[in-house]
């Protein structure tokens, strides 16, 4: 019944699509992929219209393997090896990001600090489980949060809950913490600005998400990486071999121990070449051209 609805809705898609195209004419159709995009394309196709994909991570998204026979040009993020297109078709640009992004150094990263509200001397480790949160990670930090800042004196932890976690987590530290919370963590729902607090930061837990991957390499940090398993296709443990190979990022699995979690992140606060090492790693994979190489092909295939 499911598969009978979901072909009525492609065929209608479909016909709604080929109207718009009727309509605006467009040079060429670009795919981010999606469901919306199948109806999209087929309609693109059958209209004589190039496509153009692009995938973020290292794992080509559903969608994008559908409408990805008829397309032109395949744009990644990762290396080709991860993408099931032909390879005489497959481009590697990377992943645009914030245009505010940029390789930090130590000055710059003292005034980043001072601009979150931070001293500039002390050590900052930046928290992010994605736009939603990460409940593992979440319950993970509040759990070592104690121990891990009595043996960091000068360490100061911003923490992105995820939208509609900010409250409960920041609940949770208080009952770890006591008083010590609101002087030495700082619990964040959501920050337009996230660029200054990745950017401030000494160390960055984080999960694999291809476009925080994609940002913290263009700023070369010391990042922690726990790929959640758990996503379509697992991708984020695709994206995640890709630093392991690479030697980018301490990875470690969804299902590791307190105990781990704080002699990793210990190791790393207290050990400034490792940090540094882990950066020029992070940094190598760092594509900072991408929207303008992804602008050219477009462009392109618009002549054609």
């Amino acid at each position: 019944m499911l598969n009978f609805r979901d072909a009525f809705r492609v065929l209608f898609g479909t016909l709604m699509a080929l109207r718009l195209l009727r309509k605006y004419r467009p040079d060429v159709v670009f795919s981010k992929g999606g469901y919306v995009v199948v109806p999209v394309g087929l309609a693109a196709h059958l209209h004589g219209v190039p496509i153009i994909t692009h995938d973020s991570d290292a794992a080509a998204g559903l969608a994008n393997k559908i409408i990805g026979r008829w397309a032109k040009i395949h744009t990644t993020a990762m290396a080709p090896k991860y993408y099931p297109y032909p390879s005489d078709s497959i481009r590697q640009v990377g992943i645009p990001v914030d245009g505010r992004l940029k390789p930090v150094d130590a000055e710059e990263q003292k005034s980043l600090k001072r601009q979150i509200g931070l001293a500039p001397d002390n050590l900052m480790l930046l928290v992010a489980g994605g736009g939603l949160g990460s409940q593992t990670i979440n319950e993970l930090m509040a759990k070592i949060s104690p121990e891990l800042l009595k043996n960091n004196p000068r360490l100061e932890i911003v923490h992105f809950s995820g939208s509609g976690h900010q409250d409960s987590l920041t609940e949770h530290y208080q009952r770890e913490l006591g008083e010590e919370m609101p002087q030495r963590v700082k619990v964040l729902g959501f920050s337009s600005d996230f660029y200054a607090y990745s950017g401030a930061a000494d160390v960055v837990l984080a999960r694999a998400g291809a476009t925080t991957l994609a940002e913290l390499a263009i700023q070369r940090k010391a990042a922690v990486i726990i790929p959640s398993p758990f996503l379509t296709s697992g991708h984020q443990l695709k994206n995640a071999e890709e630093l392991t190979l690479h030697s980018a990022a301490v990875v470690l699995p969804n299902n590791i121990e307190p105990q781990k979690l704080l002699s990793t992140l210990n190791d790393l606060l207290q050990n400034t070449s490792s940090r540094e090492q882990l950066a020029r790693s992070m940094g190598s994979l760092a594509r900072p051209n991408a929207a303008a190489e992804l602008a050219d092909i477009l462009l392109e295939a618009a002549k054609v």
